[in-house]
């Protein structure tokens, strides 16, 4: 299975499943080349200070924060509380939904 960035989405959440941050959630911040990502979390890896991650060592879910999303393309400035809050939220509303089907 090759794995590459094709539609992935700026503020998609992603979960590390590789290396020291595994079980970190963050979202995508920017695509570099094929098969690598730059992710935040708002906190440990602030806007001005992205992780690099491989592609391969996350589990992407289908989970997108849209307003971070549309600010990115936009062109808006994205704070950090704005990142941690988001990533906080989706995760939550993931929690919710496992207790509906799970």
């Amino acid at each position: 299975m090759i794995f590459t960035v094709d539609g992935l989405r700026y503020g998609q959440l992603v979960r590390s499943i590789a290396g020291r941050d595994q079980g970190t959630y963050y979202l995508i911040w920017k695509t570099i080349g094929e098969k690598f990502i730059e992710v935040v979390d708002g906190v440990k890896h602030p806007v001005s200070k992205p992780k690099k991650k491989n592609i391969k060592h996350v589990r992407v879910t289908m989970v997108v924060a849209t307003e971070i999303e549309e600010a990115v393309l936009s062109g808006k400035e994205v704070k950090d509380g704005q990142i941690a809050t988001a990533i906080q939220k989706r995760l939550n509303e993931l929690e919710e939904g496992d207790r509906f089907h799970g």
